[in-house]
């Protein structure tokens, strides 16, 4: 009789050899996402002014000519995603261009120096999915 006992507590209330496990509660989790950073323009740093300023925008976008002067120059690119991670590209043609990664969850805010040995008149392009927000700013030294 205890070992009959002893198998009874072992299966479920149904005669399965399975043990009572309460069923998943099937409504949805109540954990929000964690809310995104605003977005906003790349900040101008002292002593430099824009050539270009754009944004916000999603997606791929071409722009004219930029005239870039000799020495150094500054491209700020403030970027997120809607959801995942996904790259955003920039493309200055001539030149070459960078690749960096936008955050579906914090703003990414990233600088790229560039050194021109000459005054170079350039066409500018940022590919990248529709679910990304993004500005970017070209900057030059006042003259």
């Amino acid at each position: 009789a205890v070992l009959c006992g002893l198998l009874t507590s072992c299966t479920g209330e149904d005669g399965s050899d399975k043990p009572d496990v309460p069923d998943p509660d099937p409504s949805q989790s109540t954990v929000a996402p964690p809310p995104q950073e605003p977005l906003t323009a790349p900040e101008v740093d002292a002593g430099y002014e824009e050539v270009l300023s754009e944004g916000p925008h999603r997606g791929v976008q071409q722009f004219g000519t930029i005239e870039l002067p000799k020495g150094e120059s500054w491209i700020k690119v403030n970027c997120i995603s809607r959801s995942k991670p996904v790259d955003l590209e920039i493309s200055l043609e001539g030149i070459g261009g960078f690749s960096l990664g936008c955050s579906g969850v914090k703003v990414e805010k990233n600088a790229n120096q560039m050194n021109l040995n000459s005054p170079r008149k350039l066409h500018f392009t940022v590919v990248t999915e529709e679910s990304v927000r993004w500005y970017v700013s070209i900057q030059v030294p006042k003259q």
